[in-house]
């Protein structure tokens, strides 16, 4: 075989090593949010795999790159009656939406229907956390955005980029 021959094999094999990586990404191992107001350059890396979160620059958002200064763990506090990230992340949805108002792992709750579509909009209170954590949530999609949170803030809010959030049906933690 010639040594051309050997280069494109090789970068074929490490191409098709690749693959499963990208592939995890797709099934809901790595959750990216975009800071909604134009000019703003965060984005919220969520890794289901290694339970952490973090900001990153928009552009350095992806999941082969290594992990950054600012962020940290989440803990998942699921069971069978919620879907719950609690630390850097404050997020519990009843399983079993629609539902008005709930309380679970230190939240209290209240979801509002969105026009239009099978979406909430969702604001707790925490007894660990000042800001009142805000998101929206769809029953076919998972987590669509991240308004307020400990981590992001509430300066301007994140929008999922892509199709499938958290806790999108069949990819949950």
């Amino acid at each position: 075989m010639s040594p051309r021959a050997l280069w494109m094999a090789a970068i074929l094999f490490l191409v098709a090593c690749a693959a499963p990586a990208a592939h995890d990404a797709e099934q809901g191992r790595v959750y990216v949010y975009d800071a909604k107001e134009q000019g703003d350059n965060r984005a919220l890396v969520i890794d289901i795999a290694t339970g952490n979160v973090e900001v990153r620059d928009k552009r350095s958002a992806h999941m082969d790159v290594p992990h950054g200064d600012l962020g940290g763990g989440f803990d998942d506090c699921s069971n069978e009656a919620f879907f719950c990230l609690t630390g850097l992340l404050e997020i519990v949805i009843p399983k079993s939406m629609p539902v008005k108002q709930w309380q679970y792992h230190g939240l209290t709750c209240q979801g509002a229907a969105r026009q239009g579509d099978d979406a909430f909009r969702i604001t707790c209170t925490s007894s660990r956390y000042r800001g009142r954590p805000t998101f929206t949530y769809s029953v076919s999609r998972g987590v669509l955005s991240i308004d307020s949170s400990p981590l992001g803030g509430e300066r301007g809010g994140f929008e999922l980029r892509g199709q499938r959030g958290l806790f999108s049906p069949g990819n949950n933690p």
